[in-house]
Formats: C-alpha cells, structure tokens, sequence
C-alpha cells in the first residue's frame, strides 16, 4: 500500500540519488490567455457546483456523491510559505483531470469512476526512482498516483452535455503529466544557437 509513510521511506533511502522529476509541460498560451480563462471560470460557474477537496485516500468513494462531474487528482507538498495576508501559500500541481457521467460514460458518476483509481493510490512508490514516466494512461497514473499528500478535488454537474467540453479545456489549460489525450499541442523546447557548420 502506498502510504505516506512507505512513501517516506522511499524518500530517505533515494535522498543522495537525482531526484526524479513530475514531467511538468505548461503551455504559455493557454496560460495567459486571460480572455479564455475569463469564459472557463464563468462556465464553470454556470454548470458546475462549487469545487470540493479531499484526501485521497483509498477509501474515499463512499464519501463521493452518485452524481456526474469532474475531478483532479493534485499533488500538494507540505512546504508553505508565511504570506502577509494569510492567503494559502503551498505548492500545488494537478495530476490528472477527468469525467465522471459525460460523453460515452451514460450512467457513471463520480462515486464509480474513484472506485476504479484505488489500484493507483496503492501502487509502489519505488517504481518513482526504477522508471522513467510511461506513455499510457495507466502507466502514468500508476507513476504518479503514489505521491503524497494527495487530494481529490471534484465538481458535480447536472447537464452531462457540459461535461466533456468543460474537461477538455481543464486539460487544454493545465496540461497534467498523467493524462496522454486531449493534452495541447506544444512545441518543443528551442535548442541552443546553432554552431555555424564547419567550412572545408
């Protein structure tokens, strides 16, 4: 089981190795394409009830309503900073996004789709030292999953029309590392000035 405390282990016994890295791609555009994040916000306020946050814990699903919606898995390390308002100041990154109930999930809600991600919370930590972060869905879930301390945090939303939409631009916006469809199209990163070619 993947607990905090194996998790911390996992972390004494790596802390002289390179530390493996979440695969953190965020794309410029979206993020500062105010206009857009302006027409998310109002839409999700719209359709969506206001956001929930939980410990995502393997026994959570009993907890979470039989209704349709949207989740994060987000990753909050415990460093915080002192801010002079008081405001909350840790450090947190969005796993993974998904639906609950929207376009080919007829009938599912946020209660069931939870059931499916224990076998995820309980995954060896380990496997965040032994491997490089996978290509699938499942891998990365597997991958990133183990960190701790993670939330759950969830929407519900009574027009299941509304749900793929509003999903796809989440992920258009923050990009998370364990999700491999409807992820932005990104550039890759520029390389260094070129080294004139050598004349003969």
């Amino acid at each position: 089981m993947a607990t905090a405390h194996n998790l911390g282990h996992s972390v004494i016994r790596h802390r002289l190795e390179p530390s493996p890295a979440v695969e953190i791609k965020l794309g410029i555009v979206p993020m500062l394409d105010e206009p857009a994040h302006k027409v998310l916000e109002d839409d999700l306020n719209v359709h969506a009830s206001p956001w929930e946050r939980l410990l995502a814990v393997e026994n959570l699903a009993d907890s979470l309503p039989q209704e349709a919606g949207l989740y994060m898995f987000v990753w909050r390390p415990t460093f915080k900073l002192a801010m002079a308002d008081s405001s909350p100041s840790n450090f947190h990154q969005i796993l993974y996004i998904g639906q609950a109930g929207g376009a080919g999930q007829q009938g599912n809600t946020l209660r069931n789709r939870y059931r499916e991600y224990r076998k995820y919370l309980s995954g060896n930590p380990e496997a965040l030292w032994a491997t490089q972060p996978p290509d699938t869905r499942r891998g990365r879930l597997t991958h990133y999953l183990t960190l701790r301390p993670l939330e759950y945090w969830f929407t519900t939303i009574a027009d299941r029309s509304q749900i793929e939409n509003l999903e796809t631009r989440l992920i258009d916006l923050y990009n998370p590392p364990a999700n491999v469809q409807k992820r932005p199209k990104l550039r890759a990163r520029v390389a260094g000035p070129r080294k004139p070619a050598l004349r003969s």
